[in-house]
């Protein structure tokens, strides 16, 4: 495919004197100079000049749908938005289906975390309950052990006579 200057410019957006002088210092070349005017090459001309978007509302982008397109390129095309289509609604049933998942797993920790916290409470009250029968004991044995410390060192004549007097203070 070949464009005349004038073409060549429109298609690249620039003017014909600046495709005029590409072509003059060497930076674009030409396939044939006639007495019709350039052929340029179109791959030429893009390489040189990158192809710029049309601003002309009646031009659409080739991108774009075109009301030429046979019905046959619209029904394939239907049918493959409608393969994609239910494809994503099983990707959601699936996503759906994963929140719910989490959602019960969710409320089974929750629960789980509130039979160990229960749980737990009740082992400390029962273990404090423990260490203040524990203290009670060792200060009632603490108790003991001091009176029985407190009696004990009694002098000589209190033990050779003190006995007795003893035993006769609680007979009389």
């Amino acid at each position: 495919m070949y464009f005349s200057l004038g073409q060549a410019a429109k298609e690249a957006g620039v003017a014909k004197s600046t495709i005029s002088k590409a072509l003059s210092s060497g930076k674009l070349s030409y396939a044939e100079k006639g007495t019709a005017g350039y052929k340029i090459d179109a791959a030429e001309l893009f390489r040189v000049f990158p192809r710029t978007s049309k601003t002309e509302p009646d031009e659409l982008p080739s991108n774009d749908w075109k009301p030429s397109q046979g019905h046959m390129e619209t029904g394939v095309s239907s049918a493959i938005l409608e393969i994609q289509l239910i494809g994503l609604k099983h990707l959601m049933a699936e996503k759906d289906r994963r929140i719910a998942d989490l959602e019960a797993d969710r409320s089974h920790i929750r629960e789980d975390h509130n039979r160990i916290a229960q749980n737990w409470q009740e082992e400390r009250l029962r273990l404090l309950k423990l260490i203040e029968d524990q203290t009670g004991a060792v200060k009632l044995l603490t108790d003991e052990r001091t009176r029985q410390v407190k009696e004990a060192p009694r002098g000589l004549w209190e033990r050779i006579f003190g006995s007795n007097r003893r035993k006769f203070a609680a007979a009389a």
